[in-house]
């Protein structure tokens, strides 16, 4: 729950949004395996499980990928003056 909340207020802010799509992305992506087997059978009768391509944990994890490709932190957000700090400025994969 705090990795989920990291991750949110990251992506949120702005601030660490190439980390926080990578592990949002891969988070959200073992979400949608944890809920596995996609298409159960019971009886002959399709259940109530989840579609396969269009799933919001993969919307999910199509957004965050969209977000830190477009620098949308810069845009929106506090990527500006979280690029500008010095640490930052020394780890370039901070950003």
């Amino acid at each position: 729950m705090v990795g989920l909340l990291a991750i949110g207020l990251a992506l949120i802010l702005g601030i660490g949004l190439r980390i926080a799509a990578v592990t949002g992305t891969l988070l959200v992506v073992a979400m949608w395996f944890a809920s596995w087997p996609l298409a159960k059978v019971a009886g002959g009768q399709p259940t109530g499980s989840t579609n396969p391509i269009v799933d919001d944990h993969l919307l999910f994890a199509v957004t965050f990928i969209v977000f830190a490709i477009g620098n949308a932190g810069n845009t929106w957000g506090l990527g500006r003056w979280w690029a500008s700090l010095p640490l930052v400025r020394c780890n370039p994969w901070l950003r």
